[in-house]
């Protein structure tokens, strides 16, 4: 009925227990889940973030580069311009065809930009315009427009020498009738020896670019005045930049110009809507104010590669579902295996209340047995030592001792049972006196022999001086002696010999060794021999008599008196056992004879 009751009982509980445990999976599965894809979605867009980061980092690289090109070209043509200028102050009169061959040795540097025409202007103020015209014989026109007369102007700059290589340097062309040329013209009037580049113009359909240096010409005072092509500049310096950037070249007002906005001369008029980002630089270059805008399309360098954030948060959500899965599976087998522990702990706990009622049985019965065995046996042993004198043969004689041999043995034995059972229940207490070890070993040497001790087997004794008296149980300690003795012996087999050595530790202890020169063991002999009940021999190959009592009880003993038991053997180098006392068991010689002699 009992067991009955149990089972129903655990039936009764278990569903809820096992829907509980589901519930909890469930829930464990869910949680992981959304905190895995939440986590792995916001380091996927991180991810894709810091991608589109280091792309937008690459393309404002690259154009910061080409930007640098632009200006370093404008840098290189000035310098032309300026070492054009050398010739003119070297110079008494410069003339057309000297011009001409001066501009043809120009060097076009390591980018290949260089001047396409050169020209020479002298500065005619605007009262002299008609004094001018009449010693020329020619009128003042637009450059580029030779129909059309050049405005009033405070001052004029006429072309008087050109190279002929570009169709607006024509004599009489007036500068000043340009606005972009005439700001050019009049900081580098104002400036001096100081090259100056005009805001880009157009002529036409061609967007142009002027640079110019005030020079003396003979008598004259003028401005040396080189042009060069915008799409010709671009040209050489951009012409690396990757596919999916676009220029646009956005110019702003000069000094001279007021009331105007920036306008765009390259590039289209607006901005790409589908421009993923625009950098923007600007510098200034004489009379020019110039803003490069680089527009950035998505497929510039093949786009921003957002596919490995992509698998990352794809991959991050499937790995914290199946994460989730599997703590789930976890949470419900851990539940489940809970369960049948406590179950299974609850049927040990039984058991192991069961196994320690056996034990108490079995010591209670060692301890009665053993009384009950040591009262004969007494008796046995009595007898036959007052027979043995009375025997008038040597054959009885040897009876008697036998029977003495056997009964000893046996008492042994008996004693050690009564020991083990004492120990395992606690009830063994040290009987402490002051013992002197040598006596302690040449009264268990004494007390071995009397008891059967194969008499071919020597003991060797070695006791070294100045040993202390020790403070000790000295029946127990002997009866440790003794059993380690024996053993050594029945170790060590007939012809061969035993040595008992007691010596001084260096922390003020005392070692006593038992050695024996008998085949040893392997460490799983010496393991056995230190369970109880138990030996280093099979039941089936058996050497020797005992019950396996001998050496554990040797070493519950030892542990008794604070010290420990230890076993050094190998097969085929013997047995040395190895009993160490602390130096609190350890007693001065000279407190010793002094407490002996007072009264």
């Amino acid at each position: 009925m009992p067991a009955a009751t149990d089972r129903r009982e655990e039936a009764a509980t278990d569903p809820p227990t096992e829907r509980n445990s589901l519930v909890g999976a469930i829930l464990s599965v869910a949680l992981l889940a959304v905190v895995g894809i939440s986590g792995s979605a916001f380091f996927g867009f991180r991810m894709a973030e810091a991608t589109k980061a280091d792309w937008v980092e690459r393309s404002r690289s690259e154009t910061v580069d080409l930007s640098a090109t632009v200006d370093s070209a404008l840098l290189q043509v000035e310098v032309q311009l300026r070492a054009l200028a050398a010739l003119f102050y070297s110079s008494d009169l410069v003339e057309a065809r000297e011009l001409a061959q001066a501009e043809e040795r120009l060097p076009s540097g390591g980018l290949g930009v260089t001047l396409s025409g050169l020209a020479y202007a002298v500065v005619v103020d605007g009262e002299d315009r008609s004094a001018y015209e009449d010693r020329e014989g020619e009128r003042l026109v637009f450059p580029g427009r030779p129909e059309l007369d050049a405005p009033t102007s405070f001052t004029h700059f006429p072309i008087v020498l050109a190279s002929g290589r570009h169709p607006i340097f024509t004599h009489g062309s007036d500068l000043a009738a340009h606005p972009a040329l005439r700001s050019m013209a009049l900081s580098a009037v104002r400036l001096g020896e100081t090259v100056v580049m005009s805001p880009a113009f157009r002529i036409e359909e061609d967007w142009l670019i002027g640079f110019a240096i005030a020079v003396p010409n003979g008598a004259d005072d003028g401005i040396l005045f080189g042009i060069m092509s915008l799409d010709h500049l671009l040209e050489h310096t951009v012409r690396w930049k990757s596919d999916g950037l676009i220029l646009r070249l956005q110019q702003y007002p000069s000094s001279w110009e007021e009331g105007t906005g920036p306008f765009l001369v390259h590039g289209p008029q607006t901005s790409r809507g589908e421009a993923a980002v625009t950098h923007d630089y600007r510098f200034t270059h004489g009379e020019a104010r110039w803003a490069l805008l680089w527009d950035v399309l998505p497929s510039y360098k093949g786009g921003v590669d957002v596919m490995p954030a992509f698998l990352l948060a794809a991959a991050g959500g499937l790995l914290s579902l199946l994460v989730g899965l599997a703590v789930g599976l976890l949470v419900y087998q851990n539940a489940l295996i809970r369960r049948r522990v406590g179950l299974r702990t609850a049927e040990l706990k039984t058991a192991l209340d069961r196994a320690e009622q056996a034990s108490r049985a079995k010591t209670n019965f060692l301890a009665v047995i053993g009384h009950e065995l040591r009262t004969p046996l007494n008796a046995v042993i009595g007898f036959s030592d007052l027979l043995e004198p009375q025997q008038t043969t040597s054959t009885s004689q040897d009876y008697i001792r036998f029977v003495q041999s056997g009964g000893r043995h046996l008492l042994r034995l008996v004693n050690a049972l009564i020991e083990v059972a004492q120990a395992e229940q606690g009830e063994l207490v040290l009987d402490d006196e002051e013992v002197d070890p040598a006596e302690l070993i040449r009264a268990a040497v004494a007390a071995a022999e009397s008891s059967g001790m194969d008499p071919t087997v020597a003991v060797d004794i070695r006791v070294t001086e100045g040993l202390p008296t020790i403070r000790c149980d000295r029946e127990r300690l002997e009866l440790v002696v003794v059993n380690l003795l024996l053993n050594a012996v029945r170790a060590a087999g007939a012809g061969e010999s035993v040595t008992i050595e007691a010596l001084v530790r260096d922390d003020g202890g005392v070692r006593l060794t038992v050695n024996d020169t008998g085949p040893g063991m392997a460490e799983t002999q010496v393991t056995a021999s230190l369970r109880l009940f138990e030996q280093a021999e099979g039941p089936l190959n058996r050497g020797h008599e005992g019950l396996g009592i001998g050496l554990p009880l040797c070493r519950h003993l030892v542990k008794l008196h604070g010290g420990t038991l230890s076993i050094d053997t190998m097969p085929g180098r013997g047995t040395t056992v190895i009993v160490d006392l602390g130096p609190e068991r350890s007693l001065d010689r000279a407190e010793t004879s002094l407490r002996s002699r007072a009264p």
